[in-house]
């Protein structure tokens, strides 16, 4: 999904969150603004349920994040530890991660569309690549729905060439960016 269909900055080093815009580790009681920003970005056509969320952020809650403006929610990010085995399913609860995860994937970014040029992408994806550098990760996968693949190629991510199940859409590419200047 942005992991997928997020507007997201690149560059390394910490992008720091717009000075209106604070961000802080996603928390279970956060779900219910999740959803609502999750459905204004993209539908109801790729809406995932709280349970599915909720064991994402159950299994890397170090890598999950939320947006604040004003003390409302306006972006979030859900990532995790994966390894060289494409995109894990969408609408699917993982069971857990993988035993040799190299790799952070970005499973989800978006923004409501009342907050986008604003620098909340740019930052949640700051702290989603810094974890992941941090973890000690070789690169990032993520996958970019059809009208975000230019934008995550302008991050430095590249299409790979394995398909994707159906549920990420027509046009919808996994994508994969080094880290620490070393071969993803």
């Amino acid at each position: 999904m942005a992991a997928s269909g997020a507007r997201v900055g690149a560059g390394i080093g910490r992008a720091a969150p717009p000075p209106q815009v604070a961000l802080r580790p996603l928390r279970a009681a956060d779900l219910p603004a999740v959803l609502a920003i999750q459905r204004a970005a993209y539908g109801d056509g790729y809406q995932e349920s709280a349970a599915v969320l909720a064991r994402k952020l159950a299994l890397a809650p170090q890598a999950c994040w939320l947006a604040q403006r004003g003390g409302e929610a306006v972006g979030y990010v859900f990532a995790h530890p994966w390894d060289a085995r494409g995109a894990p399913p969408l609408h699917v609860a993982l069971d857990g991660l993988p035993a040799r995860a190299d790799r952070g994937f970005v499973h989800d970014l978006a923004v409501s569309p009342a907050a986008r040029g604003l620098g909340v992408a740019a930052a949640l994806f700051g702290r989603v690549r810094d974890w992941s550098s941090a973890a000690g990760h070789r690169g990032m996968r993520l996958v970019a729905l059809a009208d975000a693949v230019a934008f995550w190629s302008r991050q430095g991510f590249s299409p790979l060439p394995e398909g994707l199940l159906a549920a990420y859409g027509a046009g919808a590419r996994l994508m994969e960016r080094a880290l620490h200047g070393r071969p993803a």
